[in-house]
């Protein structure tokens, strides 16, 4: 009876503690979205855009400097996203020499995440390349990217920032993560006592293995929103330059004039086709008609003579 009632005051500890931190025994869900902003600059502005993004302003680690002196924690998640408009040509080439930077940077500095190239050959070739890098590499690797597609003959058509607050979202990751590890703790120490029936055992094992699941997911949870401020994504977008005179724009005209003989002979053949289908007709047909045709007039001209 007293180790039940031992057993008992551990989970209702630990039920205590995960209340603390507002969590219910078993729950698994997240804080509520966090709220995003987004920062829209014209291609004029990414310098200036740059320069208001980068250095210790971007997150503030727990624990930190300014964590010990009452400075608010911020944890932010970066965004970017760029649109360039290149040469058809040199799209293909400028996608390549991205996403070789991002490979020679090393996968600690820099990782790809997709890329895509369409019609490299085309006049209308675009491409894609999605990375996730560090914030400074990143943020060296944006600042090159206008001079690099002037270079190309191209331009920068859009510059997109977007900040993600995980602030609350890592707290309580935190705080949750803290509260089952305790929790398990309490549970492990209880169970190496080897004291009680092998009913209250296994209660004990049952709940510290569900534990134990609650633990190593929260873990994945807190290691994806970690990784997300410790790095920055970057999506770029390529679509060639449009011409007013693109090489095979006049295509469908000299297609219409090298087919004109064919259509012109599929059009005889089709006019042949339809006279000898109807020449069996014709020639039953007409002799028909005119006997039809003398019939009707023998008759009116008899009714004339009759009625005069």
């Amino acid at each position: 009876m007293i180790r039940l009632m031992r057993i008992s005051g551990v989970l209702l500890a630990g039920s205590l503690a995960l209340a603390a931190c507002g969590i219910e025994p078993g729950e698994m869900t997240g804080a509520a979205p966090p709220e995003a902003v987004e920062y829209d600059a014209m291609p004029g502005d990414a310098v200036r855009q740059q320069e208001a993004f980068t250095g210790a302003d971007r997150v503030q680690e727990p624990g930190g400097a300014g964590a010990g002196q009452g400075e608010p924690l911020v944890l932010l998640a970066y965004r970017y996203a760029m649109g360039l408009e290149a040469p058809a040509e040199a799209i293909a080439d400028l996608h390549g020499r991205h996403a070789s930077a991002c490979r020679e940077a090393g996968p600690q500095a820099c990782q790809i995440i997709s890329a895509q190239v369409n019609d490299p050959d085309g006049p209308r070739a675009s491409a894609m390349l999605e990375l996730r890098a560090a914030p400074d590499w990143l943020d060296a690797f944006r600042a090159g990217l206008p001079g690099e597609t002037e270079d190309a003959g191209g331009r920068i058509l859009s510059d997109t920032t977007s900040v993600e607050d995980l602030t609350a979202r890592i707290v309580d990751a935190e705080a949750r993560l803290a509260a089952r590890t305790t929790l398990r703790d309490r549970l492990q120490a209880l169970l190496e006592t080897r004291e009680g029936d092998l009913g209250e055992l296994l209660q004990v094992e049952r709940e510290l293995a569900r534990v134990q699941e609650q633990l190593d997911s929260q873990a994945s949870v807190l290691a994806a929103l970690r990784q997300r401020v410790d790095t920055s994504t970057l999506s770029l977008r390529y679509q060639a330059r449009r011409d007013f005179v693109e090489p095979g724009q006049f295509n469908p005209i000299t297609a219409a004039l090298r087919d004109v003989g064919d259509v012109f002979a599929e059009s005889v053949g089709a006019l042949i086709l339809l006279i000898a289908a109807l020449a069996p007709w014709l020639v039953v047909g007409v002799p028909v008609l005119w006997l039809v045709i003398r019939s009707i007039r023998a008759m009116l001209r008899r009714r004339r003579q009759g009625a005069s």
